[in-house]
């Protein structure tokens, strides 16, 4: 908030900054740090379309059913005056995710009543549906503000679990006998105060590398989004985008403007959407950025459908000589999840033998399922 800003808008940043303290007042399991997302989600989406405001702010800030049921008659007694309690019609989204029911359940002819009463269903059936939605699937612009919102709260979760991991390894210091000795001499030999040593350890480190080739287009933009999601939680999160070459982007995600940084990203990524050579784009990698950014606790996510225009050796040496480096390679491929796929590509076979994790990463259930465990052995 700058000395410029209106009060106007000084009002409306004061509200929205407020609404997460006065969700948490009303037994939501929201944090003190849910006030900057809210803020960042308006920024994003705006506030004069409150429908799409409500909309993403429930995604963002609503984990339990019962907190979907009542988050509506809390927004409206938050942002609404008394006089204006009554909800606005909501618009219908297209694609059958019509508050989450499927088509089939929609315009039944159900009174308001029932539809009062299956409102807490349909948006836990909405938001279990974006979970297992083919990101390639998911066109309209909620679907894609509702799964970054999504991503967001997912990397609060991964966060949670590297705190633990890090309060857990910090019980683990060593007595440190010879300064132990040394305070004593002051208590006559007596060693009421014990010196301990800290074990030296390297923090876990995320180097994401995203395909953004043609064939990867559909998934691209939500890996992206990922990656920027993962940055504002996690500490030592490194990413870069390849075609034909590999580029670091994680400047250009940091932008606060999400539309300026995606401009930035397309500035950077020169031949966007053209033709693939992942070895020759990991062997820039390690050429320019392996010695300084990957080290024994770093995991190396790759998110590529695997179909490379190089030569397969040269993709096979390029992941050999990162193995030596990383702790984890993981591929997350977005077509793995598929009944009808296998990993058959020259360019998978290549990369199969060197990889601690193959995963699909098709939607967000698929990325829910492997990055726990991997946040977890980096540890």
């Amino acid at each position: 908030m700058s000395s410029n800003d209106s009060p106007l808008a000084i009002r409306v940043a004061s509200r929205l900054g407020g609404f997460p303290t006065f969700l948490r007042a009303n037994g939501f399991a929201v944090g003190g740090g849910d006030a900057v997302d809210v803020l960042a989600t308006a920024q994003r989406v705006g506030v004069l379309d409150a429908d799409l405001l409500r909309f993403s702010l429930r995604a963002l800030l609503c984990g339990r059913a019962d907190e979907w049921r009542r988050f509506d008659d809390l927004f409206d007694a938050w942002f609404l005056p008394p006089n204006r309690w009554q909800r606005p019609q909501r618009r219908e989204a297209s694609g059958g995710l019509q508050d989450g029911l499927p088509q089939d359940a929609q315009g039944d002819g159900t009174n308001a009543d029932d539809r009062d009463a299956l409102r807490p269903r349909r948006a836990a059936s909405r938001h279990e549906a974006l979970h297992s939605a083919d990101f390639r699937s998911l066109t309209e612009r909620e679907h894609a503000l509702d799964i970054e919102a999504l991503m967001r709260r997912f990397a609060r979760q991964l966060k949670r679990i590297r705190l633990r991991r890090e309060a857990r390894a910090r019980r683990g210091r060593r007595l440190d006998l010879p300064s132990t000795i040394r305070r004593s001499v002051a208590s006559g030999g007596v060693p009421f105060e014990l010196a301990f040593r800290d074990r030296r350890r390297v923090r876990p480190r995320l180097v994401l590398l995203i395909d953004v080739s043609r064939s990867m287009a559909l998934y691209s933009f939500f890996y992206l989004r990922l990656a920027r999601a993962l940055a504002a939680e996690l500490a030592d999160v490194h990413s870069f985008i390849f075609h034909t070459r590999i580029t670091g982007v994680s400047e250009a995600l940091a932008d606060p403007d999400p539309w300026r940084a995606q401009e930035r990203l397309h500035l950077l990524a020169q031949g966007w959407g053209g033709g693939t050579r992942i070895g020759e784009s990991l062997s820039q990698f390690n050429r320019e950025h392996a010695a300084r950014l990957v080290h024994s606790r770093t995991a190396v996510l790759i998110f590529s459908d695997g179909y490379d225009t190089g030569e397969p050796q040269r993709l096979s040496d390029a992941l050999a000589q990162l193995k030596r480096r990383a702790r984890r390679i993981v591929w997350l491929n977005p077509l793995g999840g598929r009944s009808d796929y296998a990993p058959v590509s020259q360019g998978m076979q290549a990369a199969l033998p060197h990889l601690d994790l193959f995963s699909p990463a098709g939607d967000l259930a698929a990325l829910r399922a492997a990055l726990p465990a991997l946040i977890e052995s980096l540890h």
